[in-house]
């Protein structure tokens, strides 16, 4: 049996939102993908059927929005472009915000990779932040890419990002100022809008932030992966595998 996300009511954080001029950014996940219900990572997978009743309830939300969203900003895999279908606005596509890039893992499952590639899985646990994938990227390689988008989003208003778990969790770390340790198991869960109210303050390079997050009325499996307890390089494959979602 596969574990859903059911839809839940909304949940606010707020980080000291100070007064003074306002700005709305909107991030979300693409809609479930089959490589989620598959629970394989990376890909270019289309969105499962879920997926495609989260991209036409995330347009009626986006449309809906008194306070109309003038652009939506995709990368460039197609779950994220599908995810951004019905919603009436202005498109463009950035690869900085891609997916972080799995290498030679990519489109492998969890338990894949713990049985071909141990040592390498047991690194990535040791140090998620930095572990890069063969042939591919780490956390701080999302984040030191992610910069031009940064920069784009101080002057920004009712803008939309669709992108992926691991760009998402590189975004909030960066826009909330939290710390990099926290980033690589942040919880960015499917079929829901985070809501970023930003207080800026004239004269100061510095934020007030509230984040609300919005989740939608349509079910979707759980991709969030805990840092399992054990990361030694001789533990066992049950024990690597401890933490990986259920997924068909």
């Amino acid at each position: 049996m596969i574990e859903v996300m059911a839809p839940c009511a909304s949940e606010i954080l707020d980080l000291s939102l100070t007064r003074g001029k306002t700005r709305t950014i909107y991030l979300s996940r693409h809609g479930e993908s089959l490589n989620n219900l598959y629970g394989k990572i990376g890909g270019n997978a289309e969105l499962s059927p879920r997926g495609q009743q989260y991209a036409q309830a995330l347009g009626h939300f986006m449309n809906s929005l008194g306070d109309p969203c003038y652009k939506v900003v995709t990368s460039t895999l197609q779950r994220t472009q599908q995810t951004a279908k019905f919603i009436s606005a202005q498109k463009d596509i950035r690869p900085e915000i891609d997916e972080i890039n799995a290498g030679a893992h990519d489109n492998l499952t969890y338990e894949e990779i713990a049985d071909r590639y141990p040592v390498e899985f047991a690194n990535r646990d040791k140090d998620k932040l930095n572990y890069r994938y063969p042939e591919g990227e780490s956390y701080m390689d999302v984040v030191n890419r992610l910069k031009p988008v940064l920069e784009d989003l101080e002057t920004e208003n009712n803008l939309l990002i669709i992108s992926h778990q691991a760009t998402i969790r590189c975004l909030l770390t960066l826009l909330l100022n939290l710390p990099l340790a926290e980033l690589p198991y942040l919880k960015i869960p499917l079929h829901t809008v985070i809501q970023l109210t930003i207080s800026d303050v004239t004269g100061s390079p510095h934020h007030g932030v509230s984040v609300e997050y919005i989740r939608l009325p349509v079910d979707c499996v759980d991709t969030h992966r805990a840092k399992p307890e054990n990361c030694s390089l001789d533990r066992k494959m049950e024990e690597a595998c401890l933490t990986i979602p259920f997924h068909l």
